[in-house]
C-alpha cells in the first residue's frame, strides 16, 4: 500500500512539473507571437515612411531598415515550428544573434540594434535606426512614432484620435470610427485650402470614395467609386490606421514588403497580449 501511495504521489509530482513545464512554454510561444505581431506592425510603418516620406528622410536608411525588418521576419516569425536551435541561437548572415532565448529575453536586428528588452513586456520597441517606435508598448493608449522620429499619434489602440502621415499631414481625426473623413496627403485637386479626401464616410458600405487616376499625360485627375468588399471596414478595423492606409495604397497597384509579413493584413490591436 505504502508503495501505491509512493508510486503515485511521484506520478502526480510528475504530471505537475509537465504541466508547469508545458504552460512555462505556452506563454513564451504567446510572448513570440506578440514580438511577431509587433514587427509586423513596425514592417507597415517603415513601408509607409519609405512611400510617403518627409522632405529630410533618408530613402536609403528607410530600405535598409525594410531589409532588416524581413531578415528578422523571415528567420523567427515565418518558421512553422519554433525549435530549440531557432529559440536561442538563430543568427544572422553576419554572425550577430537574434537573441539567446526568444522567449524571455531581448531580441535584436541584424545590425545588433536592440528591437525590445523582451517579448511580451511592457517595454521600449526600437526601429533599425534606433529610433522608437513605441515607450510603453504593452500599455495601449500610447503615442506611435514613424521611423524618422514623427509623431504617428498620441493614442494607440483608440478610438476617435487623430493619426498623421510621416510628413505631418492628417490622415484622419476620427480612427476607429465607420464613417469618419480620411485624407491622401496632398492638397485638394480643386486648389482649396486642406487636403485631398479619401472618403468622407470611410469603411461604410455602398458610400462613396475619392479614387485617383491619371491620364496619358501622367496627370491627376479623380473619379467617385463606391465602397465594396475589401474596403468595409468596421471600427475595430479602422483602429489599425497604416494597415487601412497599405490596403490603399495596394488600390493602386503599389508594391510593398509588409506584403510578406505573416499574417498579413491582420489587425495588429489585438497584439501584443
Amino acid at each position: 500500500m505504502k508503495a501505491i501511495k509512493i508510486l503515485s504521489m511521484t506520478i502526480l509530482i510528475s504530471a505537475f512539473a509537465l504541466s508547469t513545464q508545458n504552460a512555462h512554454a505556452g506563454s513564451g510561444s504567446a510572448n513570440v507571437s506578440s514580438a511577431c505581431a509587433t514587427l509586423e506592425f513596425m514592417a507597415k510603418l517603415v513601408t509607409l515612411n519609405a512611400m510617403l516620406p518627409a522632405n529630410y528622410d533618408d530613402l536609403t536608411e528607410l530600405r535598409e531598415m525594410e531589409v532588416q525588418l524581413a531578415e528578422l521576419n523571415t528567420m523567427v516569425c515565418q518558421p512553422v515550428i519554433l525549435t530549440a536551435t531557432t529559440r536561442g541561437n538563430s543568427r544572422y548572415d553576419n554572425g550577430a544573434r537574434v537573441s539567446n532565448d526568444l522567449y524571455y529575453n531581448s531580441w535584436h536586428f541584424s545590425n545588433r540594434q536592440l528591437f525590445m528588452a523582451q517579448a511580451g513586456e511592457d517595454t521600449t520597441i526600437y526601429y533599425p535606426n534606433g529610433r522608437i517606435m513605441a515607450f510603453h508598448w504593452m500599455h495601449g493608449d500610447q503615442a506611435i512614432f514613424w521611423p524618422n522620429g514623427n509623431l504617428a499619434t498620441n493614442y494607440f489602440r483608440a478610438y476617435d484620435v487623430a493619426w498623421y502621415y510621416p510628413d505631418g499631414n492628417i490622415i484622419t481625426y476620427e480612427a476607429g470610427y465607420s464613417g469618419g473623413r480620411w485624407f491622401y496627403p496632398f492638397p485638394r485637386l480643386d486648389g482649396r485650402i486642406g487636403q485631398e479626401a479619401i472618403a468622407s464616410n470611410w469603411g461604410v458600405e455602398d458610400e462613396s470614395f475619392t479614387f485617383l487616376n491619371f491620364n496619358s499625360n501622367g496627370a491627376l485627375y479623380t473619379s467617385r467609386e463606391r465602397i465594396r468588399r475589401k474596403l468595409i471596414f468596421d471600427d475595430f478595423d479602422l483602429l489599425d490606421v497604416p494597415g487601412i492606409l497599405l490596403l490603399v495604397t495596394r488600390l493602386y497597384q503599389n508594391t510593398d514588403s509588409a506584403k510578406q509579413f505573416a499574417p498579413a493584413d491582420i489587425n495588429i490591436t489585438g497584439a501584443p497580449f
